[in-house]
């Protein structure tokens, strides 16, 4: 069995078609609408939120060789592992990307797995985003097919391009993350993540190598982003650098960090579930009754550090992903989808993208060889306890240090908007008594727009933004313009929000 340690809240440091033009009365730069929900898996806690998917092998056919460049960043080759990791691009297309595996563990040969997407527009000087899936288990392969990255696999397995995706204007870098996830593997049990410290050393070693492998990237301002799970991966890997940046000769240039949908302090959200769900019609006057009862009993579970205990009540009680009967959310809302209010289950397109990463074809492309394709049950199983621990302490401090923007859609329930304001208000960070005090604005993505995209706050470099549709990455919404205005704020770009056209500036006060 993996080691076992439980720690506090205080835990230690352990060829794409041409764009349309933008509309005459875009209140943002060259920006595009593209969508952004948390993704999904299939039964892992906050699936991937999620992103979780089948377990996938090769179909027949000649899936290549895995190919691992940490070898060849050890040995000096950097060109030559530049040169192997080349995606050969897929018919029809002429896209320039990279993948291939990055050793982070030797003894026990734990792997890394990595797409990488230079921007289409200035790449040499554009930011590096690092897109991180949660879960705990879930691929980042999701975010690229179905939320924010170039392609979109079809039924019959045909790839379609995205109108807007992120990879226009940001250096995308899509990794499995944790070891275990996807693509991504380890051969001994010890290799598995147990806790955010683990998933942080892993995370870091990978970047260091990526930057030594890619070097022209490694000056460009760099962003980590992730949704639901990932409300604890990002923190704990921005804290990890912004601890290790002052004392290591390779400096990682972050700037920022976005969180969508973020799971970053399980306590406060388990608190806010028996009202929220009583008031958005899910529990009736009964069921909310036990349902305040069990979270009560989590709560409690959680202040004793409890982790196990209460990561098994949780279980039982929302998730049902570790266990082999419905949970108890499933039985009484006959709804296994927790992600949007408007659908009980989960749609099927957002499958197809596991299907396709079976082609031997495929397989080959991205130099996976046969290496199976995760759904991730594992790391949960491994990151039980870490599920209900809090990462509170490192987002305060990167909130201390650094842009940060939140987001939410406002039709998810698993971390739903309202749960989110409870953690920032319980939170104690330098512009927390102003962000209490400040008013939210309209935010419309067009001043000719009669709809409403949703609202922001703002408070000096943090940025809280709910929007108005579903989760925020797949529904063909704000996303990407979102982001785009997050990241362009070291460019001291301005964002127009309200019906009066107010500006709400992101850039360092």
């Amino acid at each position: 069995m993996a080691k076992s340690g439980g720690r506090s809240e205080s835990t230690s440091l352990r060829t794409l078609p041409a764009l349309p033009a933008p509309p005459d009365d875009a209140l943002l730069p060259p920006l595009f609408i593209c969508g952004f929900r948390p993704s999904r898996r299939l039964r892992t806690l906050f699936s991937g939120c999620r992103g979780k998917g089948h377990v996938s092998s090769p179909r027949k056919g000649d899936p290549g060789q895995r190919l691992f460049l940490t070898p060849y960043i050890e040995t000096g080759k950097l060109e030559e592992g530049r040169q192997l990791s080349l995606v050969p691009p897929f018919p029809g297309w002429n896209l320039t990307s990279y993948s291939g595996y990055i050793t982070v563990n030797k003894t026990y040969n734990s792997n890394i797995f990595f797409w990488f997407f230079p921007a289409k527009i200035e790449p040499q000087n554009a930011p590096v985003v690092l897109w991180l899936q949660g879960g705990p288990g879930g691929s980042s392969m999701f975010g690229l097919f179905v939320e924010h990255g170039p392609y979109i696999v079809s039924k019959n397995m045909t790839l379609f391009a995205r109108d807007f995706p992120w990879t226009i204007t940001f250096s995308m870098l899509y990794v499995d993350n944790p070891v275990g996830t996807g693509f991504s593997f380890t051969d001994h049990v010890h290799g598995y993540a147990i806790d955010e410290d683990d998933v942080a050393r892993n995370l870091y070693s990978a970047l260091i190598q990526f930057f030594e492998l890619f070097s022209d990237y490694r000056d460009n301002d760099f962003y980590v982003t992730g949704e639901s799970y990932a409300g604890k991966y990002v923190p704990a890997i921005a804290h990890y650098i912004h601890i290790l940046n002052p004392v290591t000769t390779m400096k990682i240039n972050l700037k920022g960090v976005a969180l969508g949908d973020a799971y970053f302090d399980p306590k406060s959200i388990i608190e806010g579930y028996p009202s929220f769900l009583f008031q958005i019609g899910l529990l009736d006057e009964q069921e909310k009754k036990y349902f305040q009862k069990q979270c009560n009993d989590c709560v409690k579970f959680i202040r004793q550090e409890k982790w196990l205990q209460a990561f098994e009540l949780l279980d039982r009680l929302l998730d049902g992903g570790l266990i082999s009967e419905p949970s108890y959310f499933q039985n009484v809302t006959g709804c296994s989808n927790y992600y949007n209010l408007l659908l009980c289950t989960e749609p099927e397109d957002q499958g197809y993208y596991g299907k396709f990463l079976s082609l031997p074809h495929v397989r080959q492309a991205i130099h996976v060889g046969n290496q199976t394709f995760s759904d991730g049950a594992k790391v949960e199983k491994y990151l039980r306890e870490d599920t209900v621990k809090s990462v509170k302490p490192w987002l305060t401090e990167i909130m201390n240090n650094y842009k940060v923007l939140i987001y939410n859609g406002q039709l998810d329930v698993i971390v739903a908007a309202s749960l989110t304001e409870r953690s920032l208000m319980a939170m104690d960070w330098k512009g927390s008594q102003k962000y209490k005090k400040a008013g939210k604005k309209v935010w419309k993505i067009l001043k000719s727009d009669p709809e409403v995209a949703g609202y922001v706050r703002q408070v000096g470099n943090f940025c809280q933004i709910s929007q108005l549709l579903f989760m925020i990455c797949f529904d063909v919404i704000t996303a990407f313009e979102m982001q785009d205005v997050f990241v362009l704020t070291s460019l001291n770009q301005q964002l127009h929000t309200c019906q009066d056209a107010t500006f709400i500036k992101f850039s360092s006060e």
